[in-house]
């Protein structure tokens, strides 16, 4: 029974540690492009073949930034909202001095006083979610990593749909 106990442990710990090793090395090796975020966010929406996922992106937003890495981030962040959500709202906006990803949900939402913690690395909100075998409590601390590594910021707040709403603002 112990054994059992330590073997989950050892392998929960050998998850964290290579999904950690990987975002940090391909972090550093990967140069900074102009790319258009508008085709990445469609293109990243429609590998999840999901029809609950509804986009609203108007016009073409290019950026100066590491691809992989945004790509990266925006996947963590959808792969929470299928995991806890049936509808997702993705919207892309831009500003005078900023990009503004706009990642909605219907799902139990993040309370207030989490989502400061949320961002923290390996930790979970609570053990009863049922997901502590699937996830190590790295991808929003990835996330926030990735975005302030590009001059950015994350929000959460509550979604109009009283699920949770990311908002991830890159510099233009």
């Amino acid at each position: 029974e112990i054994s059992k106990k330590l073997s989950n442990d050892v392998q929960e710990m050998e998850k964290m540690l290579n999904e950690y090793l990987q975002f940090a090395s391909s972090g550093s090796l990967e140069k900074t492009e102009t790319f258009d975020l508008s085709s990445l966010l469609e293109i990243t929406v429609k590998k999840y073949e999901k029809n609950e996922i509804v986009t609203d992106i108007q016009e073409r937003i290019y950026i100066d930034a590491r691809k992989n890495l945004i790509q990266r981030c925006i996947n963590n962040f959808l792969d929470n909202s299928i995991k806890y959500s049936k509808n997702i709202f993705v919207s892309l906006r831009k500003s005078a001095n900023n990009i503004l990803i706009i990642i909605d949900d219907d799902g139990p939402g993040i309370p207030a006083n989490e989502r400061e913690n949320v961002f923290k690395p390996f930790y979970k909100i609570n053990k009863s979610r049922g997901d502590s075998k699937s996830s190590v409590g790295l991808g929003l601390s990835i996330a926030s990593d990735i975005v302030k590594s590009h001059g950015g910021n994350i929000i959460l707040e509550n979604s109009p749909s009283n699920g949770l709403r990311a908002k991830i603002f890159l510099p233009f």
